[in-house]
């Protein structure tokens, strides 16, 4: 069944979501950094421009007993998604490494679309983020 806010799953994200869970984190984490500040209301704009254009990253993955399917999160809230962080003390790399050490040991939430962008405002001078994306988000499938 295909419907605008129901869509089937192929089998190899469906296989993802499956192989997902606590001593196995199917999830793809990605730390970014630029030179000069970002300012999250810019952030904030470039996700809303290039990331939720794809309807994907507004869509819950829902598993069922013949497979998975793609349902629209109807309570999307970006802010759940987009998160703003500071780091402790000089906020340099290893600060940057522990967090993204810490982030990609801690599950998504199943119960809206799997996917979470933290921005650290200041880093080095300029910021950095790190994205983390369920596999299933992210194949290409």
């Amino acid at each position: 069944m295909t419907t605008p806010n129901h869509e089937r799953m192929s089998s190899v994200d469906t296989a993802w979501l499956r192989m997902d869970g606590p001593g196995n984190s199917m999830m793809i984490v990605g730390v970014s950094a630029t030179e000069t500040p970002v300012r999250p209301r810019d952030f904030r704009r470039m996700i809303e421009q290039r990331l939720l254009c794809f309807a994907r990253f507004r869509q819950r993955a829902v598993a069922d007993a013949l497979g998975a399917s793609w349902v629209e999160d109807e309570g999307f809230d970006l802010d759940a998604h987009l998160k703003l962080v500071t780091l402790p003390g000089p906020a340099g790399k290893a600060e940057l490494q522990a967090l993204a050490a810490e982030l990609a040991s801690t599950p998504l939430d199943p119960a809206r679309p799997m996917w979470q962008v933290h921005l650290v405002e200041s880093y080095n001078g300029g910021s950095a983020w790190i994205l983390r994306v369920h596999h299933c988000y992210a194949d290409g499938s």
